[in-house]
């Protein structure tokens, strides 16, 4: 009885020792700008160890959310015992498989964490699985949406799409898609859209499009995607032709909260975990760092219904008869300011108004992170919010 009893134990203690490098991995990400959560099921670490090896692992302890070139990063590496060609080459693994961010800067080579979202689960394009998409989604009910929520700027903001601003309006570049577009020169990516791509993989398809190309990489995003060969280049034009049809189609544009953005995500409430997590929210307009909201003129509304559907937050009221849907108010504390109602409006009764206190977004990938990082809040502060948010609470 003795020697089943000593086996067992063996065996327990060898699935401990196995789990202990993403066991410290994940304490590491959590210390970083936007944090990784441990939840009661450890779903957590199964995602880790779908990117991550064991020798990995203990090599991405080295890094933290700061991009850092290989000389500052491996002295750290260096003294956990690894030599440099290795560690290079781990350097390279890691970012094949979306585990950690790359950037190639003035002849110079930055290395950086991701955080899961947005970073290592959209990495993920050309790994994904029906289990890893489930694994993803779940963490984020579990345990992830809580840390997303409640950073001081959030990692996303809405941008409204082209056809519901006015030119008259005093409107920044970084709230125009088609500038943001044009000042990024010839380094545009398009690829897959992730939420979508793992929404087929288990049966439950978009009901907003059947397009998958959706989402675009600027910058070092694409020059990641590029390389890695998760995307395909593309020029402007087309890059604005895709815009055009996210935008007929109803996809919210959901960019980097950068005035440089590297990345839009087309978004949608059937798909997009993040936009879901809003929508689940009594406030979702707290969440979206928008400067815009929809307002409406009920005078000339004709009850097409068009805004309504078009609507991924449910922020417009309506009074339904036998043929129509009138809409008779916008509840603001869930507008969002993407403006998907308003250019579905034929009769123009519906507008896009700018707010009083304009959000100016972090300039660049560093700034927004930093920022992050320097209003970072403890479990108890995260948890006082997302209290307050869910009792619908301006927060």
């Amino acid at each position: 009885m003795k020697e089943p009893l000593l086996s067992f134990k063996k065996k327990m203690n060898f699935f401990s020792t196995a789990k202990e490098p993403y066991k410290k991995l994940r304490k590491h990400f959590n210390q970083q700008a936007v944090g990784y959560p441990s939840t009661l099921s450890g779903i957590e670490l199964r995602l880790l160890r779908e990117i991550f090896t064991v020798v990995e692992a203990e090599a991405a302890l080295a890094l933290t959310y700061r991009l850092e070139t290989f000389q500052t990063i491996f002295p750290r590496a260096e003294a956990k015992g690894f030599e440099e060609d290795q560690f290079r080459l781990l350097l390279e693994s890691m970012e094949r498989k979306g585990g950690i961010f790359v950037i190639h800067k003035n002849s110079e080579i930055y290395y950086s964490l991701h955080p899961f979202a947005v970073g290592m689960f959209e990495m993920q394009i050309s790994r994904l699985s029906p289990s890893y998409f489930l694994d993803s989604h779940n963490y984020m009910l579990q345990g992830f949406a809580m840390e997303y929520m409640t950073t001081e700027v959030p990692q996303m903001r809405v941008i409204p799409i082209h056809k519901s601003l006015n030119p008259a309006q005093n409107i920044a570049t970084y709230d125009q898609i088609r500038e943001i577009v044009d000042r990024t020169k010839d380094r545009i990516s398009v690829t897959k859209c992730i939420c979508k791509t793992g929404r087929d993989l288990i049966n439950d398809r978009c009901k907003v499009t059947d397009r998958r190309e959706v989402c675009m990489g600027f910058r070092d995003f694409h020059d990641t995607y590029s390389r890695q060969g998760w995307g395909r280049t593309i020029p402007k034009e087309e890059a604005m032709e895709i815009l055009d049809q996210n935008e007929k189609d109803g996809l919210l544009l959901i960019g980097a909260t950068m005035q440089e953005p590297q990345y839009v995500c087309s978004c949608c409430s059937c798909c997009c975990g993040i936009i879901e997590m809003m929508k689940f929210m009594p406030r979702p307009a707290d969440f979206s760092a928008s400067n815009f909201y929809a307002e409406l003129d009920t005078g000339s509304c004709n009850g097409c219904g068009k805004c309504i559907k078009r609507c991924h937050m449910e922020a417009i009221l309506f009074k339904e008869t036998e043929k129509k849907k009138m809409a008779t108010a916008i509840d603001t504390k869930r507008c969002i300011g993407c403006g998907l109602c308003v250019a579905s409006c034929k009769t123009g009764s519906i507008t896009l108004q700018k707010k009083e206190i304009e959000f100016i977004p972090p300039k660049d990938h560093d700034a927004l992170y930093e920022t992050i990082m320097s209003n970072k809040k403890s479990t108890i502060g995260k948890i006082g919010m997302m209290t307050k948010a869910m009792m619908g609470m301006k927060v």
